[in-house]
């Protein structure tokens, strides 16, 4: 993980180019401040009269619109994953809501008091074992509407909306470039024999949480799949951290999403081989698939807990204890693409802004997406680096100041500070309590924004001056 630094918003906007050199100094001048303040609102972020009303025309400018400042992130993603040469493609579903009685143009009703749209997501994640966030390969916006309205939005109506996790799968293989191999990850929605036929299809690499007691060929003959995992070779026994969940709500609650207190978890790690045979009245290109089966078992499961079962079909070798535990591994990283959800909504108060159209609020979407990235990241390196140097992060001058800072709580920043050392010092600026374990999004979020307006007036004065 040598060199590797925070995403920056103004170095993935560097190379758009949206037909005037007027709107792409406003692009880059307006990604500075929404990174400086992310979890404002526009007005409080942009801050003067005149680059608030700057950002209003730019948002109204027809020459603007989401795509090309999004696919320059997209772009700059995809350079970061060709230094690392194999990929997590990382897909799911959210649902972005913006509160308001009426609809705004261009989405759909999704309560009685809300509006928006379904992005559907990729986010790329190294493959090496550090699960480092890099990016959004892409996103589709989703939604639910018919007739002229349909045509007017800019987002992507289906007829069967599981097609979109068909095509975000053909288009991140498209378009990545050929040195960088991807593994797509998939939660239990990916399920489904088309796409998986079609990812088997494309020659694919994918780790895709099977929910379905699918009818499988295997030496013995047809069976169902949950009769065949009792058989299946232990390769191994781990003790992992299960991490604290809420549980699930709407949509996706089931005993799959249950609530859970942090544990440590014994798990044992079962794999084969079968063929998944095309359940009847089902179109697909194959009638059947081979894939490895990799069955990971939570024992000693505490009373009145939910054991840990999860049952990954990927195209990945299992001939060695280590490659087993790498697809568990590859699955324990999705995680992570929630973790961007709560990034953008929470740290980038994304659902808050007031913008009255789909086309505007995808503009907003694709300037916070390198935020979004950079604030996970942040937090990731804290949780998964903590004894980095900081200075891989952070320069020696903003550093300096954070030790000033601590200096007025009457605490210390070390001499030689870590990642976690300078992540706990920008999150107690947000509110962070030490007893807490890891700082949540809110106060990383505000933190950080109020570091960056100390830093702002820091720089502008001599370190001597402050000093005194």
């Amino acid at each position: 993980m040598e060199g590797t630094v925070l995403i920056d918003a103004a170095s993935d906007f560097s190379n758009v180019r949206l037909g005037d050199a007027r709107l792409d100094r406003r692009l880059l001048s307006i990604s500075r401040a929404l990174q400086e303040r992310p979890s404002e609102s526009f007005p409080r972020a942009l801050g003067e009269d005149a680059a608030l009303e700057g950002f209003y025309r730019f948002l109204a400018n027809e020459r603007v619109t989401w795509r090309p400042i999004f696919d320059a992130h997209v772009d700059a993603t995809r350079k970061r994953a060709a230094e690392h040469g194999r990929v997590l493609a990382i897909h799911d579903t959210t649902l972005c809501q913006f509160s308001g009685e009426d609809v705004r143009e261009g989405t759909f009703r999704t309560s009685s008091t809300k509006s928006g749209f379904f992005a559907h997501t990729c986010l790329a994640v190294s493959a090496d074992g550090q699960r480092q966030p890099l990016g959004l390969l892409d996103m589709i916006p989703v939604v639910r509407l018919k007739g002229e309205e349909a045509e007017a939005s800019p987002g992507v109506v289906y007829e069967v909306e599981s097609e979109r996790w068909h095509d975000l799968v053909l288009r991140t293989e498209r378009e990545t470039p050929a040195e960088v191999d991807l593994v797509h990850v998939m939660d239990s929605e990916g399920d489904a024999y088309p796409l998986l036929a079609r990812m088997v299809d494309l020659h694919a690499d994918f780790v895709v949480r099977l929910c379905h007691n699918r009818r499988v060929q295997t030496d013995a003959g047809q069976q169902r799949l949950m009769d065949v995992l009792p058989t299946a070779q232990l390769r191994t026994k781990r003790t992992v951290r299960l991490s604290r969940r809420q549980g699930a709500k709407g949509q996706k609650a089931s005993r799959r999403h249950a609530a859970r207190d942090e544990r440590m978890a014994l798990l044992e790690l079962r794999s084969t081989s079968v063929e998944l045979l095309r359940p009847p009245d089902t179109k697909a290109a194959l009638d059947r698939i081979r894939v490895h089966v990799v069955h990971v078992v939570e024992r000693n499961v505490p009373e009145g807990q939910e054991p840990v079962s999860w049952v990954l079909a990927t195209t990945l070798p299992i001939d060695t204890m280590e490659e087993v535990e790498a697809v568990v591994d590859a699955y324990r990283a999705r995680w992570l693409i929630e973790e961007w959800f709560k990034s953008l909504k929470t740290g980038c108060a994304y659902e808050k802004r007031q913008l009255e159209s789909m086309d505007a609020l995808l503009i907003a979407f694709a300037l916070l997406a390198p935020t979004a990235t950079r604030l996970l990241a942040l937090r990731w390196m804290g949780r998964n680096e903590p004894e980095r140097p900081a200075t891989d992060v952070f320069s020696e001058e903003e550093l300096d100041l954070l030790r000033l800072l601590e200096q007025q709580r009457r605490r210390t920043l070390p001499k030689h500070p870590t990642v976690a050392d300078a992540m706990l010092a920008i999150a107690r600026l947000g509110g962070f309590l030490t007893r807490n374990k890891i700082p949540g999004w809110q106060v990383l979020g505000r933190g950080f924004e109020d570091f960056q307006k100390m830093f702002k007036v820091y720089k502008l004065m001599r370190p001597e001056v402050v000093a005194s």
